[in-house]
C-alpha cells in the first residue's frame, strides 16, 4: 500500500506543477517491487532537477548557428590556431577529447580539453564546449585523467560478475556504480572537469558528454550479470547521472550532462528519468533508413524516428542530432549496392558535399532551437575540419566560408509528417551550391518535400 501511495503522490507532484506523466496500470502493478519504488523516487528527483536545467538554444541566421561538432583527436597534440578558429566560427557546440599518449604521465585529458575550450572561447565566447567521457567501463579515467591515480588505487571499484570474478574486457574494467564510493568518485571526476573558468566565470568546459551509460534492462548489464543485478546497476547509473547534473546545476552557468544513444522511446525515457539535461540521437540520416541489401526505403523506421525526435518528453532537453552522409562506413555498415561506398579521401569529401543539403533538410523537418545538427562520416576531429590529409570534408565547405551574411532571413512553411507538425526553416543565410549566383552571395532557397 505504501508503495502504491508513492505512485499516487508522484502523480500529485506532477499535476501540481503543470506537468504531465502517464503512469500506466502495468506500472502500478510493477510498483510492488522495490526497484519500481526507487524508480519513482529517482524520477521525482530528476523532474525537480529538470526544473532548474536549461537546454542550450541557438539562432537561425546561418547553418553555423544550428551545427555542432563531435570530433576527437587521436594524440596529445593541440589543434593549430587555424583549426581552432575554424571550429569556433563554424559550430555552436563542440564535443571533443583525445587519445591517451603512452608513456606520458604529465598528460591529463581534462586539461587538454579545457585548453581547447579556452582557445575556442577566445575566438567565439558563445560556443559551448563539451568533453567526451566513456561509461560504463573505465577508459579515460583509468589512463590519463587527473583522477587516474585514485582509480588505480581502488581495484575494489571494478565490477564483478555474479560469481565474484572481476570482469576484464581485454584489459578494460567496468565501474561498479552499485558501489557508492565508486559512483561518487566518477561523478566527482566528471563535475571537476567543468570547474575551471575564464576570468568572467565562463566555464572552459560547459558540458559532459557521456557515452555508453546503460539504461537498458532488457539485456545483461555485462557478461555474467543476471537480471536482478542488471536492474540494480542501471538504477545506480541513474543515481550517478542525477548526482552529476544536480552538482552541475549548483555550479551554475548552464553546465550540463548529455547522454549518447537516444535512438528509441525506451532510451529516451531513461535519459529523461536520469535527470540528464541532454541527449544525442545518433543515427539520423536518410540512408540510415534504407535497406542495405536492396536499397528500399523503410518508411516505418523513419516515421518512428520523427515521432521520437519531437516527443513531448524531450521538450526540456538539449538534443544533438547526429547526421551522416551515409551508413556508418567505419563501423562496417554498407551502402545499397547501387551506391558508391567511399574508400578514398576525395570520395569521402565528394559524398559529404553532395549529400549536405538533403541531410540538412531532414534535420530541419524536426528542428527546434534546442536541437543542433552534427554532420560527419565519423568521430575524428578532421571529419569536421577541412584542409588536413585526414579530412573528409571539402576545403570550401563549411559555414565560415559562406558569403551570404546580412541577407540572412528565416521564413518557414507548416509541414506535417505522420502527425508531427513542424515549422520548417526554408531560408537561411547560407550558400551551399556551386552555382554562380550562390557564389555571388545570394541566399539559397532550401526546398523541402515530405511524403
Amino acid at each position: 500500500t505504501q508503495q502504491l501511495t508513492a505512485v499516487s503522490t508522484f502523480r500529485e507532484f506532477i499535476s501540481t506543477r503543470g506537468l504531465h506523466l502517464a503512469i500506466s496500470l502495468p506500472f502500478a502493478a510493477m510498483a510492488a517491487s522495490q526497484h519500481a519504488v526507487a524508480f519513482v523516487v529517482v524520477s521525482l528527483c530528476a523532474i525537480a532537477t529538470a526544473q532548474t536545467t536549461r537546454p542550450y538554444t541557438h539562432k537561425w541566421d546561418t547553418v553555423a548557428d544550428v551545427m555542432g561538432m563531435h570530433g576527437k583527436s587521436h594524440d596529445a597534440t593541440q589543434p593549430s590556431d587555424e583549426d581552432i578558429a575554424f571550429i569556433a566560427r563554424s559550430y555552436g557546440q563542440i564535443t571533443t577529447g583525445a587519445g591517451c599518449p603512452k608513456h606520458n604521465s604529465s598528460f591529463f585529458l581534462e586539461r587538454y580539453v579545457q585548453e581547447i575550450g579556452r582557445r575556442v572561447k577566445a575566438v567565439n565566447a558563445a560556443v559551448k564546449v563539451g568533453m567526451y567521457w566513456r561509461a560504463p567501463f573505465a577508459l579515460e579515467i583509468a589512463q590519463c585523467s587527473e583522477a587516474t591515480a585514485i582509480w588505480l588505487a581502488h581495484p575494489e571499484w571494478r565490477l564483478k560478475d555474479d560469481k565474484g570474478k572481476v570482469i576484464d574486457d581485454e584489459g578494460k574494467y567496468y565501474i561498479d556504480y552499485a558501489n557508492p564510493a565508486a559512483s561518487a568518485f566518477f561523478a566527482s571526476a566528471l563535475v571537476n572537469t567543468t570547474r575551471p573558468t575564464l576570468a568572467d566565470g565562463t566555464p572552459l568546459v560547459d558540458y559532459i558528454y557521456l557515452d555508453g551509460a546503460r539504461g537498458d534492462t532488457t539485456r545483461p548489464y555485462a557478461d555474467g550479470i543476471g537480471p536482478q543485478r542488471t536492474l540494480a546497476l542501471v538504477e545506480a547509473v541513474n543515481n550517478m547521472v542525477l548526482s552529476v547534473q544536480t552538482q552541475l546545476n549548483a555550479l551554475g552557468r548552464q553546465r550540463n550532462i548529455i547522454l549518447n544513444a537516444m535512438d528509441t522511446i525506451d532510451t529516451a525515457g531513461w535519459h529523461t528519468r536520469s535527470g540528464a539535461s541532454g541527449s544525442m540521437f545518433d543515427h539520423w540520416s536518410i540512408l540510415q533508413f534504407v535497406n542495405r541489401d536492396d536499397g528500399s526505403f523503410n518508411q516505418t523506421l523513419m516515421d518512428g524516428a520523427f515521432q521520437l525526435a519531437r516527443n513531448p518528453m524531450l521538450s526540456n532537453q538539449s538534443i544533438q542530432i547526429k547526421g551522416w552522409p551515409g551508413p556508418i562506413s567505419h563501423q562496417k555498415d554498407k551502402y545499397p549496392p547501387n551506391m558508391l561506398t567511399p574508400t578514398t579521401p576525395e570520395e569521402f569529401k565528394s559524398i559529404t558535399a553532395d549529400r549536405f543539403n538533403s541531410e540538412l533538410a531532414l534535420f530541419l523537418l524536426v528542428a527546434e532551437e534546442r536541437m543542433v545538427w552534427i554532420y560527419s562520416f565519423f568521430w575524428d576531429f578532421y571529419d569536421y575540419v577541412p584542409g588536413n590529409e585526414k579530412s573528409t570534408v571539402p576545403d570550401n565547405f563549411f559555414p565560415e566560408t559562406v558569403p551570404a551574411r546580412a541577407a540572412a532571413q528565416r521564413t518557414g512553411t507548416q509541414t506535417k509528417h505522420m502527425g508531427v507538425h513542424t515549422r520548417v526553416p526554408t531560408r537561411l543565410g547560407v550558400c551551399r551550391s556551386q552555382r554562380p549566383q550562390c557564389q555571388q552571395g545570394h541566399v539559397s532557397q532550401l526546398q523541402v518535400k515530405t511524403a
